[in-house]
């Protein structure tokens, strides 16, 4: 079995620049959640679907930059499907994102 990434920020990976549209990125992530629902190891959040779901894909790629420990898992599903995304990981990895995200599994 695979050692997991250690569970720590890397708060060095983006610069300022990418810090700021990371976090315009990640209220878009928050404010649009259209479902949440708790896993075990995390969440899935769920988005109304289309062609404007690469936006999530772009707030993947940046926050693996900066908190590789998660596991991420999107389905975009069939047009007009909503698209799912799922953030999981090692113990403490639910926690941790809802204090960062501010979840709360209920749908929206």
């Amino acid at each position: 079995m695979a050692a997991r990434t250690p569970f720590v920020c890397r708060l060095d990976a983006l610069t300022p620049p990418e810090r700021d549209r990371h976090a315009q990125l990640t209220a878009r992530l928050v404010d649009s959640a259209r479902g949440v629902e708790g896993l075990p190891n995390g969440w899935a959040l769920s988005f109304d679907g289309g062609p404007d779901a690469g936006w999530l894909v772009e707030w993947m790629a940046r926050e693996r930059r900066c908190c590789p420990f998660l596991d991420f898992d999107i389905s975009l599903g069939e047009p007009g499907e909503p698209a799912v995304l799922r953030l999981t990981g090692a113990p403490g990895v639910r926690a941790f994102l809802a204090a960062e995200l501010g979840l709360e599994p209920a749908a929206r």
